[in-house]
């Protein structure tokens, strides 16, 4: 019975109407007007751009509050490139929703899979942030950019990472399109597949190389 009101509350998450979007597991929902404020773009430009949204940029059409749908949001990426990606930029859709954060938040990567409770986590990598939009649109649609450049966050490449952000009121998502996201409620992961929804990350690196590879670029090229 219980995994019958899962997959309903599951199926009534992709349903909701372009009006209005699901804030927080039971079911919540707010009117929103995604027209209000509209996203900014990146201009930084890198060897890597991921959006888990699937484009770059993308506006969220659903969102869901810290409380009621996750404190902190991740996604497992494997760096499957070639190379060791040095990440310069991230971006979140997100904003300070009812007011349930008024401190910076975390945006936070950890070597491996799934960390613990991320309250108790040493995250691999690190930092706080304070989204730029301080107000209470639903689905939230203007992007918090955040240099990261100088933190030197390295992805080896073939490593896999959990990467993500703490919620700081609401966060944006899309329709389930194929790309699992995980929310922490309630003292564990949820995967957000089990409620039709993927929530919005991005990221964009560039090709790291030692100055040691440098050097043998260099050498390489003073032969032609």
């Amino acid at each position: 019975m219980l995994k019958k009101l899962v997959i309903l509350m599951a199926i009534m998450a992709i349903a909701v109407p372009a009006w209005s979007a699901v804030v927080s597991r039971d079911g919540t929902e707010v009117d929103s007007n995604p027209s209000v404020l509209v996203g900014e773009v990146s201009i930084v430009r890198s060897d890597f751009e991921y959006n888990t949204g699937g484009a770059i940029d993308v506006i969220p059409t659903l969102g869901g509050s810290a409380s009621g749908w996750a404190w902190y949001i991740l996604h497992v990426l494997t760096n499957s490139t070639g190379h060791d990606l040095w990440v310069k930029e991230l971006g979140f859709p997100c904003n300070m929703g009812t007011g349930e954060v008024t401190w910076p938040v975390e945006w936070v990567f950890y070597a491996g899979g799934l960390p613990g409770d991320p309250y108790a986590t040493a995250w691999t990598f690190s930092g706080d942030f304070t989204p730029v939009d301080t107000g209470t649109t639903l689905p939230p649609t203007i992007y918090t950019y955040i240099d990261v450049e100088a933190d030197m966050v390295i992805l080896p490449n073939g490593s896999s990472w959990a990467w993500g952000y703490e919620n700081p009121g609401y966060c944006g998502q899309v329709s389930y399109n194929g790309v699992e996201t995980w929310g922490w409620w309630s003292g564990l992961w949820e995967s957000d597949v089990s409620w039709g929804r993927t929530a919005v990350l991005q990221i964009k690196a560039d090709y790291y190389t030692t100055p040691v590879q440098d050097a043998t670029i260099s050498a390489v090229k003073a032969l032609f």
